[in-house]
């Protein structure tokens, strides 16, 4: 229904028919208990009437025992005994009529068939009994009563009119009737109110959320109260565009640091091809160089693009590495063997020490991919060596890749593992790398790949006398 498209409607319905559901139930009770009392009072007030009868007809049975007038002794007992709203039989064993009180207007008007069929509904027991009766017209409730005097027995029966009662309960049902209707009346307008007023910071919620955009993922919700739920809520969708807007914010400077890196290399390759067809007297050598360069700046912008691949399928989320077991010392070993002549060439020594085998479930390329940028970023700024180091301690591996270079200065030292961050801004190749696209990556890739395989990269020291980068493979 339409009424009930708003969560305010639903939860106002909810609530009362909740409580329609409990007014009911309580109702019910309610009225079974007041029933089950007026029935018990009018229950021991018939027993308290045949109980003060019998004693007082024994009393005066006493009295007038010498004139064994069995009539006159209930007679007396009819002057004191108050018998207003109540009539009163007396039965004798043979169940034959021997006294009854006098119909007056405001008693019940029982005529003595009457009284004698329903004494014939009880058995002969020698107990008192209740139990109701009904004439034409109303309903009775009896209580059957024998008892013995002067060595015979007598059935006494008390007749009492259940209309007061009933009329009573009918009050009690027409009150319950109105009051629960208007009760729900009221809590319903009352609910609405409540839930209105309890909803109107959701609704401030989602009015200013539909107005954040892409450009204006820097503002955020309105927060009253951080305890309750609402201020958690609101907390949280301010987390999300917090996380929303430093993503945008990445991939903003990230396409514009892949442009700025790519426009480098593409405008000299450029460059030198138009230098090559408009120039018409150009000798062998000049073309070699030219070519040669074209060569270099193109294998550098298959790095770059290669490095973005790489992180593209990072960022998604859904890269499964290719596991098989490998030994991390071979591919250590390799890695520094194919980096050692390119370190001669600049007079940097490259030595490995390791202890034992080091085997691994691992994606055994992306691993050397990992050493590789490690040793190429150590082969940039070494001044004379590099030391690497492998051991295994409390269920890890740790790789050990020192550097004898500059080191990093402080201030810098929380950004190299940011995509396209140098620290010499002004260098963008190196001729000292052998796979480097120079555009800042190779980090940031390496710690992925250290992550993926449930490992850690991390930078251990860095200053004057060098730098430390130390990785961490778990065992298993």
């Amino acid at each position: 229904m339409k009424i009930f498209k708003s969560a305010r409607s639903r939860l106002t319905f909810l609530y009362v028919a909740v409580l329609a559901l409990i007014l009911a139930i309580l109702g019910i009770l309610a009225f079974v208990i007041f029933t089950t009392s007026i029935y018990d009072q009018t229950d021991r007030a018939l027993s308290e009437v045949g109980t003060s009868f019998e004693t007082t007809a024994r009393r005066h049975f006493e009295d007038v025992q010498e004139k064994k007038n069995v009539s006159e002794a209930l007679s007396h007992t009819a002057e004191d005994v108050s018998f207003k709203n109540y009539k009163v039989f007396v039965f004798s064993q043979t169940r034959k009529l021997l006294w009854q009180t006098r119909t007056l207007e405001a008693e019940p008007n029982i005529s003595n068939d009457t009284a004698q069929r329903w004494l014939n509904e009880f058995t002969s027991s020698e107990e008192a009994n209740l139990d109701g009766f009904s004439n034409d017209r109303e309903i009775f409730r009896v209580h059957y009563h024998p008892f013995k005097m002067g060595g015979s027995s007598y059935y006494l029966i008390v007749i009492h009119p259940l209309d007061e009662q009933k009329a009573y309960l009918r009050q009690i049902r027409n009150a319950m009737l109105l009051i629960v209707p208007v009760a729900l009346l009221l809590t319903s307008f009352g609910g609405y109110f409540l839930a209105q007023k309890s909803f109107a910071p959701i609704a401030e919620m989602s009015e200013k959320a539909a107005h954040i955009h892409s450009s204006n993922l820097y503002e955020r919700l309105p927060i009253e109260n951080e305890e309750d739920e609402l201020g958690r809520l609101a907390k949280t969708f301010n987390d999300l565009l917090a996380r929303l807007n430093r993503s945008f914010e990445q991939q903003k400077r990230f396409m514009a640091d892949a442009s700025h890196e790519l426009r480098t290399p593409v405008s000299i390759v450029r460059g030198e091809a138009e230098v090559s067809l408009t120039k018409k007297d150009r000798d062998v050598i000049e073309y070699q160089e030219t070519i040669a360069i074209m060569q270099k700046e193109s294998e550098r912008m298959s790095r770059i693009i290669e490095d973005l691949f790489t992180l593209a399928r990072a960022d998604s989320g859904e890269f499964v590495p290719t596991l098989s077991s490998i030994f991390v010392d071979d591919i250590l070993a390799d890695t520094v063997r194919a980096f050692r002549t390119l370190g001669k060439k600049h007079d940097v020594s490259i030595s490995n020490s390791q202890n034992g085998d080091m085997p691994l479930e691992a994606d055994e390329f992306l691993l050397r991919r990992l050493f590789t940028n490690l040793i190429d970023n150590s082969l940039k700024h070494a001044r004379s060596k590099i030391k690497i180091e492998s051991s295994m301690k409390d269920g890890q591996y740790e790789i050990r890749i020192y550097d004898d270079g500059p080191g990093i200065p402080h201030e810098k030292q929380d950004h190299i593992f940011e995509r396209f961050y140098r620290v010499d801004k002004s260098r963008s190749s190196n001729s000292k790398s052998l796979v480097g696209s120079g555009a800042g990556l190779g980090l940031a890739i390496s710690k992925w790949i250290a992550e993926l395989h449930n490992g850690r990269l991390k930078l251990s020291k860095s200053d004057s006398s060098g730098t430390l980068f130390t990785v961490y493979l778990p065992t298993k």
